[in-house]
Order: C-alpha cells, then sequence, then structure tokens
C-alpha cells in the first residue's frame, strides 16, 4: 500500500529528473515563469491602496504603523518593527472621515523588508 508521502516522494523526484534533463535555457525559462507566478497576487479579494496610521498592541507594548493597503481580510503595515509569523496583535485605526475607531485581533501572516501582512481576525467598531 503506498502512503500519500510516499507518492509524494516520487513525484519530486520525477520533477527533480524532469527539471535536471530541460537544457540550462529552459530551466531559466522555467525559473521566470515559476517566480512570476510566484509574485502574481493570490488573494481571494484584491487589495486597496491606503495610508492610514494604526496602533497596535504587540505583548501589552504599543507600536504605530501606517497600513499601506488594506481589504475585507487583512493588510499591509509598513513598519521597522519585526515580530514573528503567526503573532497576534490588537490593532486600532481610523478610516478617513469616519469617527469611530476600527479595533481587530490581527494575526501576522509574512513578513517583508518594510512590513508585515496581518490576517483580520475579526474587525468591530466602538
Amino acid at each position: 500500500m503506498s502512503l500519500p508521502n510516499d507518492n509524494l516522494g516520487s513525484e519530486n523526484q520525477r520533477l527533480s529528473r524532469f527539471v535536471d534533463n530541460l537544457t540550462i535555457d529552459d530551466q531559466r525559462a522555467l525559473s521566470r515563469l515559476l517566480n512570476n507566478w510566484e509574485r502574481k497576487d493570490q488573494r481571494k479579494t484584491p487589495r486597496e491602496r491606503c495610508s492610514i496610521v494604526t496602533e497596535y498592541i504587540v505583548e501589552n507594548r504599543r507600536y504605530k504603523g501606517i497600513m499601506k493597503n488594506i481589504s475585507p481580510y487583512g493588510a499591509y503595515i509598513e513598519s521597522h518593527d519585526v515580530f514573528a509569523v503567526d503573532t497576534v496583535i490588537r490593532q486600532s485605526f481610523f478610516f478617513p472621515n469616519f469617527e469611530i475607531p476600527i479595533r481587530s485581533n490581527s494575526k501576522i501572516v509574512w513578513n517583508g523588508s518594510d512590513g508585515f501582512g496581518v490576517q483580520f481576525d475579526s474587525l468591530q467598531t466602538d
């Protein structure tokens, strides 16, 4: 009986042999295609560009950053502070011309060189 991990190992070997048999030019072309595919925005909903100041709390310490894009499900926060993926933050922010703060329990889902992406767990207003 073949287990799923056994199939994955044999598929990886087949893929490795396939790539090894490509010419250098074809390997470069495949690499470019894969890099472009990885850079594509694979989100369910597009993010809107913005510049919204957000305050957030990590382990009882207060920070500030700027949300550079936002969707109903998450945002990118520009910040010099670095936190581990899966860190839970409590954040609050105001939409322009909106007087009630929006609060969220969010989770850091990825880190970049200038900040991090968060997934909103819950959004609430006061």
